[in-house]
């Protein structure tokens, strides 16, 4: 719980942008900005690993060197936007170097979050563990250990967020990171089988190619592998425990993704989905604890994640 005496979620992610796209709207559901109005007294903080220097850009004209050579400074900016649309008023950086994509040479930059990570894992999570036991969050959300999609930035925050979940309580690790502090559940966010398949289903119907539709003119063993890479990126059902409502949310998980221009095209996938289209999906955001230090076994399926904390 922060200083104000509010519930406190710590969202874990690799470059700006992640937030928005894989839980934008949770982080608006809870943001304290928006919850004022419900009496609620919840508050979130967002933090990234790396600034996404080595990111795409997505707008042709600013498609330059130039650009390029500040996309980090950019992204910052529009991280900083997307936050203001959410209403978050905390966010932090990790300060590490953007990886580059799976095999390409950024992952081999001395600076890179996935060099540091696979260098020295304890060192790569302290910055964190200072601002758990700085900020003392009830609730950490992250990724999958596959990252969402396998970019090695998302795996290094997803390794940091359970390293320093293991640790951040206890006060024999690292008394210099700060007084000791427990976060009281962890999350991991999934996108479930049949979130997917609606998804593409809706998408193809309409003709719109999406990072899930299948490549065309590739060998069968390309296909193999490329429908293994796809299957990852879900997960069975059953696997989710927890379903954030984010119909009133909606519009600010919009507005956060257009504040992120240079990573996420206005004709793709996420800004071609209606708010209608999001509503006759389910317009949740999907979620499983992965563990808990709560007094008792917490009551699953869950419609909030601090449930057991209120």
């Amino acid at each position: 719980m922060d200083d104000a005496g509010k519930l406190l979620l710590m969202a874990v992610h690799a470059h700006p942008d992640d937030e928005t796209i894989s839980m934008g709207g949770t982080l608006a559901h809870y943001a304290a900005a928006n919850s004022a109005t419900r009496g609620e007294t919840t508050d979130v903080i967002v933090v990234t690993g790396t600034r996404g220097e080595l990111g795409e850009i997505v707008i042709p004209e600013r498609d330059t060197p130039d650009e390029h050579e500040r996309l980090g400074e950019t992204r910052m900016g529009e991280i900083a936007a997307a936050m203001r649309a959410l209403g978050v008023a905390r966010w932090e950086n990790l300060g590490y170097r953007d990886s580059g994509m799976d095999g390409t040479d950024g992952n081999s930059d001395p600076r890179s979050f996935h060099h540091h990570i696979n260098t020295n894992l304890d060192d790569t999570t302290e910055p964190l563990v200072r601002l758990i036991r700085a900020t003392q969050p009830d609730v950490i959300a992250t990724y999958d250990d596959f990252g969402g999609y396998g970019h090695p930035d998302h795996i290094a925050a997803a390794k940091i967020a359970r390293r320093a979940w293991e640790v951040a309580g206890d006060p024999a690790w690292r008394p210099a990171a700060g007084p000791a502090w427990s976060p009281k559940k962890l999350y991991e966010v999934r996108i479930p089988d049949s979130q997917r398949d609606a998804v593409l289903a809706l998408l193809e119907s309409r003709g719109i190619e999406s990072w899930w539709s299948e490549p065309k003119d590739v060998t069968a063993e390309e296909l193999e592998k490329w429908r293994a890479w796809r299957a990852m990126m879900a997960c069975p059902d059953e696997l989710i425990t927890t379903r954030i409502n984010i119909k009133g949310q909606l519009g600010a998980k919009r507005r956060a993704i257009q504040a992120h221009a240079t990573q996420i095209k206005p004709d793709g996938p996420l800004l071609l989905l209606s708010e209608e289209d999001q509503i006759a999906l389910g317009a949740r955001e999907q979620y499983r604890l992965l563990a808990h230090r709560l007094s008792s076994e917490p009551t699953l399926p869950e419609e909030d994640l601090f449930a057991g904390l209120r």
